[in-house]
């Protein structure tokens, strides 16, 4: 029974040890993904690509959030289980307690990061839609020019026409 709990232990131990590995990888993942977007505030023209880039990716990341949850959950019930087989276990326990309370800082962590990234985002997106305004800006002038510009071209055409019929009678 003994060997039985510790083996359990050990690959609750394990479990927890990939889960706060995989903590730290998405930690990786989102700083390489603020990166991406300092990035986008440079290269408006990849902004589109980038910014579905990043959905793409919160969403993975919230997917292994919920999975780190459900893995959460699945090793208090476990550590329950311990608790009442034995008294011995509870340095163990301990152990998991402390693991989870790390697990649960990482996820905090990446819920901040993910903040990040949206307030980045609605940022980008301000920036869009203020290029768009000056795009519009742009066009506006670059019609009312043309516009000057045909009308002076007719006004001289006006001017050679009557000067043409003034040269013939």
């Amino acid at each position: 029974m003994e060997k039985q709990i510790l083996n359990i232990l050990l690959e609750l131990q394990k479990d927890m040890k990939g889960v706060i590995s995989n903590v730290k990888i998405l930690k990786v993942d989102s700083k390489e993904l603020r990166g991406d977007v300092q990035s986008l505030k440079t290269d408006t023209k990849e902004l589109r690509g980038d910014v579905q880039q990043l959905k793409t990716d919160t969403k993975e990341l919230k997917g292994d959030v919920q999975q780190l949850k459900e893995d959460t959950k699945e090793l208090r019930g476990d550590v329950q289980l311990l608790k009442t087989d034995t008294k011995e276990l509870k340095g163990d326990v301990k152990l998991l307690k402390t693991d989870t309370k790390e697990l649960k800082v990482n996820v905090q962590l990446l819920k901040n990061d993910t903040q990040e990234l949206k307030t980045d985002v609605k940022l980008l997106k301000n920036d869009t839609g203020k290029l768009k305004s000056d795009v519009v800006d742009i066009k506006e002038t670059v019609n009312r020019i043309e516009t000057s510009q045909t009308e002076d071209v007719i006004t001289l055409l006006n001017l050679l026409n009557k000067k043409t019929e003034g040269d013939f009678h």
